[in-house]
């Protein structure tokens, strides 16, 4: 069941004023299509869509939020928290890597107030700073790091969240010296965490303030973002939603715990009035209920695309794109000229979507995830957010199968798996053949050393996609089992005298 909640704040009237007679925002994007008109009927059909396919997929709970420059704010909520309670705009969710953006505001707010140059070198801020070329860490900057082009590889900027890192945020930058870039500097972009770890590093030591009272007291206190945090304990007693780990099609409620040296990359907390709120300052050129939060210039730059084109894969979804500070630029869905970001876990996803041709903004939170890389079983949670896009736009949401259907697929699949590969162990151990049981240990052997190749390792498969894991843990054991029984009866018989068994 769905529980309707919208608000107007009464500070966005001074916001409109502001966009409407100063000009400030976002750069106007080329296309002529006169989107339908924002009003009940199209909100009602966006909401029928978003329930529709939260139901269909099992999906606990999402949070939704519409701005329109002009409007109020359509904030709605579905389903429930996991708890048994009502999904509502204030029900705050993790965030996770649309936290970025906020750093990449603090830094920009830095800039404007002269304590940081975004092309000096970063080792005019941090003098410790280093990896494992000399040269190249002398080169990197503050604007390479906003713009994910520093060099730093995705992989690396995983590792501390599968090593469960306890560093802090200083910790974890100056522990870099052994971390090698994956490319020259500036070259291109590749996405990591460890560049807004490092933008932390260099906001606390320019300003001698942690991360957390930086976006506490300059984003989230001038933007009365009431229901946002910075830890995920403080926001559990504020009634965070619970969080869920879709196995085989099921959602699993799963305790996140958030790395303290990432926060600046992911561990923000807040609710679709929130992000609202938020998006709002940056629709109308910085300006908050309070006054200015930031330049209208900084979020020119903010929202420019800086790095060279790109192309990514995203929950089975490709995206052509160029990287800004903090944000994705271009196409999402029917919008030819978006600014977007994703933040997600195996465990939740959250998604930011700026229109700047129609001054409109979308989120979109679930406490619900899936990062399955087969049948497209993901595609689902990035359908949702560009689906609503599209009907903003006029346009027809995608198509696809729900996230149950998709599982379905998956798990008949898994069930074969399992059944042909015990039955060929069966078949094994009842040949008694070492032969047998040698060409099913190989092929064991070949899938864990060429599993690497796809991109893909056990502590990546076991934080994100547990149920392929366990698939493939099972399938292994059982291509080993022949090997290891007939190892046992070897020992057996070696022990009573009898000598090992023919082969």
């Amino acid at each position: 069941m769905s529980h309707p909640s919208t608000r107007s704040r009464p500070w966005l009237q001074a916001a409109r004023r502001c966009t409407a007679a100063a000009g400030c925002g976002l750069v106007a994007a080329v296309t002529s299509a006169q989107p339908p008109a924002f009003d009940a009927a199209l909100l009602e059909s966006i909401d029928a869509f978003v329930e529709r396919e939260r139901l269909a997929s099992g999906i606990p709970g999402i949070a939704l939020a519409i701005v329109q420059v002009g409007s109020p704010a359509h904030l709605r909520g579905f389903g429930d928290d996991g708890r048994g309670r009502a999904i509502s705009a204030d029900t705050p969710f993790p965030i996770g890597s649309l936290t970025k953006s906020f750093t990449a505001l603090l830094v920009r707010q830095a800039i404007d107030a002269g304590q940081i140059d975004a092309d000096a070198p970063l080792q005019r801020v941090l003098p410790w700073f280093r990896v494992t070329d000399a040269a190249a860490s002398a080169r990197i900057t503050v604007r390479h790091l906003l713009n994910q082009t520093s060099g730093f590889s995705r992989a690396d900027g995983v590792a501390p969240l599968l090593q469960g890192s306890t560093a802090s945020i200083d910790e974890l930058a100056r522990g870099l010296g052994a971390v090698s870039l994956n490319r020259p500097v500036g070259e291109r972009f590749e996405y990591s965490n460890l560049n807004f770890v490092l933008l932390g590093a260099v906001l606390q030591a320019v300003t001698g303030r942690s991360w957390q009272e930086l976006v506490q007291t300059q984003v989230l206190l001038p933007l009365q973002m009431n229901h946002a945090h910075t830890d995920h304990d403080a926001a559990r007693q504020a009634g965070m939603t619970a969080l869920h780990r879709m196995w085989f099609g099921l959602p699993v409620a799963q305790h996140v715990s958030l790395l303290p040296g990432f926060a600046p990359t992911g561990s923000l907390v807040a609710s679709a009035g929130d992000m609202a709120a938020y998006l709002q300052m940056l629709l109308a050129g910085g300006m908050g209920p309070a006054g200015r939060v930031v330049s209208a210039d900084a979020v020119a730059r903010l929202l420019a695309p800086a790095s060279p084109p790109a192309v990514s894969r995203l929950l089975s979804t490709d995206f052509s794109f160029r990287y800004g500070e903090g944000w994705f630029v271009g196409p999402f869905g029917a919008a030819t000229d978006a600014r977007w970001h994703l933040g997600s876990l195996p465990s939740f996803a959250a998604w930011m979507v700026l229109l700047p041709d129609t001054r409109q903004a979308v989120v979109m939170l679930m406490n619900a995830n899936t990062e399955l890389p087969v049948n497209e079983v993901n595609a689902v949670m990035s359908r949702l957010p560009i689906g609503v896009v599209n009907l903003l736009r006029g346009q027809p949401v995608p198509q696809g199968p729900s996230l149950r259907q998709a599982y379905f697929a998956f798990n008949v699949a898994a069930a074969l798996v399992v059944m042909a590969v015990l039955a060929l162990a069966g078949w094994a151990v009842h040949r008694r053949r070492a032969s047998a049981s040698v060409v099913l240990l190989s092929i064991a052997l070949a899938v864990v050393v060429g599993l690497p190749a796809t991109g893909l390792s056990a502590a990546i498969l076991s934080a994100f996609a547990p149920d392929l894991a366990c698939v493939l843990a099972v399938a292994l054991a059982l291509l080993c089992m022949p090997a290891a029984w007939r190892a046992a009866a070897w020992s057996r018989r070696v022990v009573s005298g009898a000598g090992p068994p023919p082969p």
